[in-house]
């Protein structure tokens, strides 16, 4: 069908006019540095160079970090602001306001991150040329929860400050409440000596961070949003990073700006889920449940969905694996048991796969004797709004985006290495382990529609969010078991036969 050339992925739409997420990162240098190399490694799964570490022959606050694995976002650094250093600081204000009155979405400044190193030993939380920039972009007295810039600049960028290391505070007061306890000859519990030092933590935060940083804020002016961070391991440092995702997306009032940080970050599911369903109301999922993609091949529908949800995952994948026809048809495999059509059981050969990859609207055969269909049997054809079809639209976007959630914990269980076919395959198998519950969820729900004819996308758009949302990973029960791997593509039959709990 001609038409079917208008069926761009909305994210690559998007992606034309904010082709990257724009973030200025400030902070200190002390020492090892504020933390803002490890911060943007842990947040967008990236391996930066230490920011703190170049030399100020080398700095140049218009020469953005760049980064191979995650084209998403681009990082701006500014030097520390060591005494007497008033030019620096000038030199990072006129940039945030010209980057400010940039026409076109994707050269803004879309964020600004200032970094400070928790204190120790009476050390200075910001130096006085962060100080300065605090004050210079702080509220106008707006009820909004964000700092605005005063009148003179042009336009708002969120700011968020991030105090980092919070690991090596925990660590000192765990020390101190030990050496205590020994020294009284007392005994607690694990979890009472927990609950104390998260206490003692949460204190400390307050008067070595926050009073300084209220400090600087008057009281007719909003409060600088802020959280403490760390990039240590334990689940309990993962969620302060999961804090700051959080935090950045709830300070982006721009539609797109807001899809751009959930689209860069790396870190946080629940936002990629999120982002996921934003874009499908957007454009294509209203459209799947209406008239208007009647006489579309389902293949070209499929392609156009599974690219615009991979998209927003933002996975490193080289090899392009998770675009593949071959992931695309394991995934048709994986709904066929929502269709009323009979399941396609002709064996898959080489000669059909290499058929596909080279005519991808050929998926369907004469007979068992000639080239052999990769699909399931539900996505021959074209598009019908019928029960069956309408039902299994709903499966396919549940199960792409449910697959995705398990591999997007594959891949930080495994060290965020890049993308491989193996790796594609065991979430494909784990995700059809726990697939039951699902499928009969949307079944029972499609089951008791009375008028079909009168069908609303939002509800229907409405049901297939709250299904994702009860069936996603949850990270406090994942279990992470060594498996081998195989790097080819798995076949259609052993998915078929991976059995479900």
């Amino acid at each position: 069908m001609s038409g079917e050339a208008v069926l761009v992925p909305y994210t690559d739409i998007l992606r034309q006019e904010c082709p990257r997420l724009r973030i200025l990162v400030a902070g200190k240098v002390r020492g090892s540095g504020a933390g803002k190399s490890a911060l943007i490694n842990a947040v967008f799964g990236v391996d930066a160079t230490p920011v703190s570490h170049r030399t100020p022959g080398e700095h140049d606050i218009d020469k953005p970090l760049i980064f191979a694995e995650n084209d998403r976002v681009i990082i701006h650094d500014s030097k520390g602001f060591e005494a007497g250093e008033e030019t620096n600081v000038q030199k990072v204000l006129d940039f945030i306001e010209r980057r400010s009155k940039m026409p076109a979405l994707g050269d803004r400044l879309h964020a600004i991150w200032v970094c400070a190193e928790i204190p120790f030993a009476g050390a200075r939380l910001f130096e006085k040329g962060v100080e300065r920039i605090l004050k210079e972009c702080r509220g106008n007295g707006s009820s909004s929860i964000r700092p605005y810039f005063p009148p003179h600049f042009t336009a708002s960028v969120p700011i968020i400050v991030v105090f980092t290391k919070l690991d090596i505070l925990r660590e000192t007061q765990e020390k101190i409440l030990e050496e205590d306890l020994e020294g009284q000859g007392e005994e607690m519990d694990d979890e009472a000596f927990e609950a104390k030092v998260e206490a003692v933590v949460d204190e400390a935060v307050q008067n070595l961070c926050v009073e300084p940083l209220r400090a600087l804020t008057p009281s007719d002016c909003p409060e600088y949003p802020w959280v403490a961070t760390s990039n240590g391991r334990e689940s309990r440092f993962k969620k302060t990073i999961t804090k700051l995702v959080n935090l950045a997306l709830e300070s982006a009032e721009i539609e797109k700006v807001w899809i751009g940080m959930a689209i860069a970050q790396r870190s946080h599911a629940k936002a990629s889920i999120e982002a996921s369903i934003r874009i499908g109301r957007k454009r294509y999922w209203h459209g799947l449940f209406s008239d208007i993609f009647l006489g579309f091949t389902m293949r070209r529908l499929l392609d156009v969905l599974q690219k615009d949800i991979v998209n927003v995952w933002n996975m490193e994948d080289p090899e392009n694996c998770l675009k593949r026809p071959e992931f695309l048809a394991l995934l048709s495999v994986l709904v066929e048991d929502l269709s009323d059509e009979n399941r396609n059981n002709y064996p898959l050969t080489k000669a059909a796969v290499q058929a596909v990859i080279e005519h991808p609207t050929a998926i369907i055969t004469a007979g068992p004797t000639a080239i052999v269909v990769l699909f399931a049997e539900w996505v021959r054809g074209t598009y019908k709004k019928t029960k069956s079809s309408v039902r299994c639209l709903m499966g396919f976007l549940v199960d792409l985006t449910l697959t995705m959630d398990t591999l997007f914990y594959l891949v930080l269980a495994g060290g965020r290495k890049p993308m491989k076919i193996g790796l594609v395959n065991r979430a494909l198998r784990i995700y059809k382990t726990r697939k039951a519950p699902v499928h009969a969820s949307i079944r029972a729900w499609t089951d008791g529609w009375s008028v079909f004819g009168h069908l609303d996308a939002n509800v229907v758009i409405n049901k297939i969010a709250d299904i994702i949302t009860e069936h996603s990973v949850k990270p406090e029960r994942w279990e992470m078991r060594d498996e081998v791997v195989d790097e080819s593509w798995m076949a259609v039959d052993a998915l078929r036969e991976t059995k479900m709990v």
